[in-house]
């Protein structure tokens, strides 16, 4: 006997990749900007309700990851992030884009929240509580960005420069020992820019690579504040393990698992 219940979710499915395709072409027909955000805001409302990897967003998102306490301390510590000089591309949501063209934003010295197509500042995080057994908090922001390459000359050169990759993750990671400190430590080709150092609330990216480093301020580079940067708990995505990137993702490193892991 046919199942109601399955033949809506293929019926949903179906309108979900109509209306996919139909904005995908609304990309050509009108500014980039209002297509890329006008579809965001429909495909992921419909994926929504038909129960497709979609959680709501904001702080009720964090609170049902981790607690109303702990969630407060990852928006809290959240970092401040300034940018390199002469590189467009901003850390996005992987689900709703994959591109250059949705990813990149004006490089003028401003505060920016979101990319040009009007798609939000995104970090996705990961929280590995080690307190009951007496030990310390970790929270960690990975960021994700559609393309890598070197900076200076890789910049100029692009797809054709050797150092260019697809997909790029990197990131900032905390740790909250219970004494009153917090130390932050930032990804940066494979490793780390240095140990466990103060976390001043500020986080730098370098053009291209996408290598970070903590830093003190913002150098009159471009920044999105922490307040307005977009979180959404790994720990809270479905089939992430089915998911397909040309670097290795957060959830497949060690120090997912480890957060004191040396490889990032």
């Amino acid at each position: 006997m046919r199942r109601d219940s399955g033949q809506a979710t293929v019926e949903w499915t179906a309108l979900l990749l109509v209306a996919t395709i139909v904005f995908a072409g609304l990309a050509y027909a009108v500014s980039r900007t209002d297509a890329w955000a006008l579809g965001h805001g429909v495909v992921r409302s419909i994926a929504c309700g038909i129960g497709l990897d979609c959680e709501d967003e904001g702080a009720d998102l964090l609170a049902r990851a981790y607690g109303k306490e702990t969630a407060a301390l990852v928006r809290r510590y959240a970092p401040n992030v300034t940018y390199e000089r002469r590189s467009a591309e901003l850390p996005v949501d992987f689900r709703s884009c994959r591109k250059l063209e949705c990813s990149n934003g004006p490089d003028d010295p401003r505060e920016i929240d979101r990319t040009s197509a009007g798609l939000p500042v995104s970090a996705f995080t990961r929280v590995v509580d080690r307190r009951a057994a007496g030990g310390a908090l970790y929270v960690q922001y990975w960021f994700y960005y559609p393309e890598s390459f070197s900076g200076g000359i890789g910049r100029m050169f692009g797809h054709r420069w050797p150092g260019y990759h697809p997909d790029d993750w990197e990131g900032v990671q905390l740790v909250l020992p219970g004494d009153g400190r917090v130390l932050a430590r930032a990804t940066a080709h494979g490793g780390y820019s240095s140990g466990w150092t103060r976390w001043s609330g500020w986080y730098r990216v370098s053009g291209g690579s996408h290598a970070g480093r903590i830093v003190d301020r913002s150098d009159g580079e471009r920044t999105t504040r922490s307040s307005d940067l977009s979180l959404t708990p790994l720990e809270r995505l479905r089939d992430l393990a089915l998911k397909r990137f040309a670097i290795s993702p957060p959830w497949f490193k060690a120090v997912y698992r480890d957060p004191e892991s040396q490889s990032s």
